[in-house]
């Protein structure tokens, strides 16, 4: 039965990869509540113990604009959340040509940026919701190429 329902789960998914891959409207992808980039043909399906998708006002609220088709919420099975990753400060949400960025700064070539725009408070709140609570930066390349090393 378990078996059965990954089929049934990898399929799902395998569907709504290529129904996004048709539209290039991609859903957003958070894997244990943070906001990440990876393809998910990459996810070994034995790591993830649930899966929720979204297109709820809720998630909205949470990720704005980046939620706009919808939102894929993976948890694995190694993710334990705890009190002390409350007290854990957490990082702006870096978007790169409009697109999330989860490498380090650091492997951007600063040759091959055109402009970098930092938003706090309500102007990064009211377009990306909860996901801009911690400031939103905004790098556009010239001519959108980037070197990124992930």
């Amino acid at each position: 039965m378990k078996k059965l329902s990954l089929l049934v789960i990898l399929l799902f998914f395998s569907f709504l990869s290529l129904s996004a891959q048709i539209d290039k409207k991609d859903p957003l992808i958070v894997v244990n509540g943070k906001i990440s980039n990876i393809k998910l043909s990459s996810l070994n399906p034995d790591a993830i113990e649930s899966m929720t998708v979204s297109k709820s006002q809720a998630s909205k609220d949470a990720y704005g604009i980046l939620a706009e088709n919808g939102v894929i919420s993976i948890t694995t099975k190694d993710y334990v959340k705890n009190d002390s990753q409350k007290d854990q400060p957490t990082e702006p949400l870096i978007l790169v040509n409009g697109e999330v960025f989860t490498s380090s700064l650091d492997s951007i070539n600063i040759q091959e940026v055109e402009s970098l725009t930092v938003r706090k408070d309500k102007t990064a709140t009211a377009p990306y919701g909860k996901a801009g609570e911690n400031g939103v930066i905004l790098i556009t390349t010239k001519e959108n190429t980037l070197n990124k090393k992930q």
